[in-house]
């Protein structure tokens, strides 16, 4: 007992400093488990939650595509999701002007669910081939769940070539 009371007057201060020095590698331990680690298996953590109550499958693409493609221009279409956004690519035939085939895309919005445009952003890619008559187009743009129901094109301005240094 004496050599227990004789180690703590001469190294009272380093067994406090030590108490002091566990107890924060214990606090930082369970600060980064708990933020940066975490204990979601899913890639996007917790931000799908309710996804099951907005189901959009096989059977709901399948159909979408099915009524894109009932239009005579669109030559091809493919919708795909990932977590909660979808991707559609329409591609137009060549005829096609930019002003029809963005308001055929802001109509298919039409034909789908409420259900699915509360929940999901959807993503558009929309082009054709030039021809000699038009200069066809790739433009993209997107339908927000907090957006203003449309859809948001970005710029399609075309920049012409510089003569003197050959620069867009």
């Amino acid at each position: 007992m004496k050599r227990l009371k004789k180690f703590w007057q001469n190294n009272s201060v380093l067994l406090v400093l030590l108490l002091i020095l566990v107890a924060c590698l214990i606090a930082i331990s369970i600060v980064v488990f708990t933020y940066f680690v975490g204990d979601s298996s899913s890639k996007y953590g917790d931000r799908l939650d309710g996804i099951e109550d907005h189901p959009f499958g096989d059977a709901e693409n399948k159909e979408l595509v099915d009524i894109i493609k009932q239009d005579e221009t669109v030559i091809e279409t493919t919708i795909r999701s990932s977590g909660k956004i979808i991707y559609i690519t329409i591609k137009y035939a060549p005829k096609t002007s930019l002003v029809e085939a963005k308001s055929k895309a802001l109509a298919t919005l039409d034909n789908i669910d409420s259900n699915i445009l509360e929940f999901y952003d959807i993503q558009y890619l929309i082009e054709a081939e030039p021809t000699e008559d038009t200069e066809g187009f790739k433009l993209m743009g997107s339908h927000n769940v907090a957006g203003t129901g449309g859809i948001v094109w970005n710029n399609n301005t075309v920049f012409l070539e510089d003569e003197d240094t050959g620069n867009e």
